[in-house]
């Protein structure tokens, strides 16, 4: 268990620390769920929101608590909901409700605020939190995805597997993601398990590559393009990052450098085993839309046909034509829906709105785009200052020595990856974004939230 007593600002009272055991559980058991069981983990977020609401308000110096720069980018963003919701509730009345829920979907970026200060700054917790995250993705695909029968059939067939996830692109992320974090926390937790029984050491090991393995099969075989472009580019930086700092000469440690040696050692390994016995189908799923590239890049969009790069070239370009119309404020959180069904955009012999009906394509396949049309420049700009306010608070972290050195390099990778494959599918907009965002954006924001709170605590 965690000792809280170095907490100040955690233990204040008997309800600060009541309210942090509580929100550790819930914290815990709202990250495990997702995939189990969305209803269960979603009932827990009020929970999440409300032992750290009440744990403000016990405060002796309640009001600087809410002077996060969170908070007031939270309550600009709500007036600019205000602002948008009317007109689009007006103009598109049969999607009205659903407005509202796609709001508060897109305002749970947000829970960085309850995750972070339940985190409370400790890198213990925080892994626990990320941990949970991570194994109950693991946990719930098994029992929820295809089975072994099913599975085996899709791989031969050449076909995309869910495995459990909304469908195979946010399986694939995912994957991703849980190579990442397991690139950059292996040898943390290599050293961890050296201690406590041998059982109990390699019981752990076993388990952790199992996850590895897994993550890698599902990384493969749901063929997410934009997952392997993020990775690769994650894997290049990675490796001018380690060239570099060899180069300076800040590695000493000569354990580290064989680890690292290793590691790389590893992924050339997993590279050329990909290429010898999944190298054909991976070669032509990359590049069986370079002709629809070709033309795009050329300027002749009406000679790019429907397909998966086709559409999303044609739903982009639809996006900003919708944009330059209603630039500030946008049309709306759940109005892609009916702009994209009425569009006559032409694509080949038919129209973008035909298409997005007979296929049910909703959406812009890009989250930068989602937002911009959801809620104009204004939104647009919200967000983007709340990923620079936690961009910031990393860095500071980092530089005053509170934040890890690997925690600081997952937050960099995940950050560059998290980018990447948001270009080409909506995931901010859905339950994948929600929780990776909360558990990631959580952890990068807590030693800055745990000092905040401990200067107002001693002022």
């Amino acid at each position: 268990m965690v000792n809280t007593a170095s907490f100040p600002i955690w233990t204040h009272s008997a309800t600060t620390r009541w309210c942090h055991r509580i929100g550790i559980a819930a914290l815990l058991l709202y990250m495990f769920t997702w995939i189990l069981s969305l209803d269960v983990s979603r009932a827990l977020e009020p929970l999440l929101m409300l032992v750290y609401l009440i744990a403000l308000f016990v405060q002796p110096q309640r009001a600087r608590s809410f002077r996060d720069p969170l908070w007031l980018l939270l309550g600009i963003w709500l007036i600019l909901q205000m602002i948008t919701l009317p007109p689009a509730m007006a103009m598109f009345p049969d999607y009205a409700e659903d407005q509202i829920k796609s709001m508060r979907g897109l305002t749970k970026v947000f829970l960085i605020l309850p995750i972070a200060w339940i985190m409370a700054g400790s890198t213990r917790i925080a892994f626990w939190t990320l941990s949970a995250l991570l194994l109950g993705m693991v946990a719930g695909s098994l029992m929820t995805g295809e089975s072994l029968a099913t599975l085996t059939h899709y791989v031969s067939a050449g076909e995309r597997p869910t495995l459990g996830f909304k469908n195979w692109q946010h399986a694939g992320v995912c994957a991703g993601v849980i190579l990442i974090a397991q690139a950059c926390f292996s040898w943390r937790f290599m050293q961890v398990t050296r201690h406590g029984a041998r059982w109990q050491k390699w019981a752990a090991r076993f388990c952790f590559t199992a996850v590895a393995i897994w993550a890698l099969m599902a990384w493969t075989i749901t063929m997410t393009r934009a997952s392997w472009l993020g990775l690769g580019i994650v894997i290049v930086i990675g490796l001018v990052g380690i060239l570099i700092t060899m180069v300076r000469g800040k590695l000493h440690s000569a354990a580290v450098k064989n680890y690292i040696f290793l590691m790389v050692f590893i992924v050339i390994a997993i590279g050329i085993a990909l290429a010898i016995f999944y190298g054909d189908q991976l070669l032509a799923r990359i590049l069986r839309e370079d002709n629809v590239i070709a033309e795009a890049l050329q300027g002749n969009l009406a000679r790019v046909p429907y397909t998966s790069i086709g559409f999303r070239i044609h739903a982009w370009h639809y996006g900003l034509q919708l944009i330059a119309e209603q630039p500030w404020f946008g049309w709306g959180p759940k109005s892609h829906i009916p702009l994209l069904l009425q569009s006559t955009n032409p694509v080949g012999d038919t129209t973008l709105g035909v298409i997005a009906a007979r296929d049910n394509l909703t959406h812009f396949h890009n989250s930068y785009l989602t937002i911009l049309i959801a809620n104009g420049i204004s939104g647009f700009l919200v967000y983007l200052a709340t990923v620079m306010t936690v961009a910031a608070a990393t860095w500071r972290s980092w530089r005053r020595g509170d934040m890890p050195i690997d925690v600081a390099i997952f937050l960099g990778l995940f950050f560059v990856f998290w980018c990447v494959v948001n270009l080409f599918e909506s995931y901010m907009a859905y339950q994948t974004g929600v929780y990776l965002i909360g558990a990631v954006g959580g952890m990068a924001y807590t030693y800055s939230m745990r000092r905040r709170l401990a200067c107002h605590t001693q002022s």
